[in-house]
């Protein structure tokens, strides 16, 4: 038998789970004082965890304070569960209207929550590993990153497209409806497209 061609990707089972932090901007000091004392890793702008065993998984107190210590993205995956967590300034209006798109269903779906100064977003999704890499390459995680990172800048710009997208396919139980974002923005529509190739 002979190897024609091997493909490097992520080997993912019921028993490991892997976490990704991306920084946007370089760490300040204080941030990479902070980072380094909570996880014992050297402070980057790129930090990966991955735990193989039932029972091994990270503390639950990192992702929260790594995101409020200049983390702005975290891509963590578990089997075929993905979660994305977006972190912006803390912003009480963007809070209220995005409150509103908040949806679960089997630990899918979108919330918003404030952690100090930082507003904290879940996006909670199963993903298709084919359209994953279709969509984003060899490395689904940095995909993730990348697409969360325009995102990020639109919710900024208050676009809420992809706050949308998530409450379209996770949201169908919730009693309320909640006002459509349109038009969607490219962002939102490669979501919704990976999302409904489950």
């Amino acid at each position: 038998m002979r190897i024609l061609s091997v493909r490097r990707g992520f080997d993912a089972d019921h028993s490991s789970s892997s976490y990704e932090f991306f920084a946007f901007q370089k760490l300040t000091p204080e941030q990479r004082a902070a980072v380094q004392q909570l996880t014992d890793e050297s402070p980057r702008r790129h930090l990966s965890f991955h735990y193989v065993g039932d029972w091994q998984d990270i503390p639950s107190d990192w992702p929260d304070q790594l995101l409020a210590s200049g983390y702005d993205v975290m891509v963590s995956e578990s089997y075929d569960w993905w979660t994305v967590r977006l972190a912006l300034p803390h912003d009480p209006d963007l809070q209220a209207r995005l409150e509103p798109y908040q949806c679960e269903s089997d630990g899918n779906g979108f919330a918003v929550d404030a952690v100090g100064e930082r507003l904290l977003l879940y996006f909670g999704m199963q993903l298709d590993y084919n359209a994953a890499y279709s969509e984003f390459g060899e490395d689904a995680f940095e995909g993730l990153a990348d697409l969360f990172k325009d995102v990020r800048d639109e919710l900024l710009a208050g676009d809420l497209s992809a706050a949308w997208a998530t409450y379209q396919t996770y949201g169908e139980y919730d009693d309320e409806e909640s006002e459509p974002a349109a038009p969607l923005s490219a962002s939102a529509k490669t979501l919704l497209n990976v999302m409904e190739n489950y």
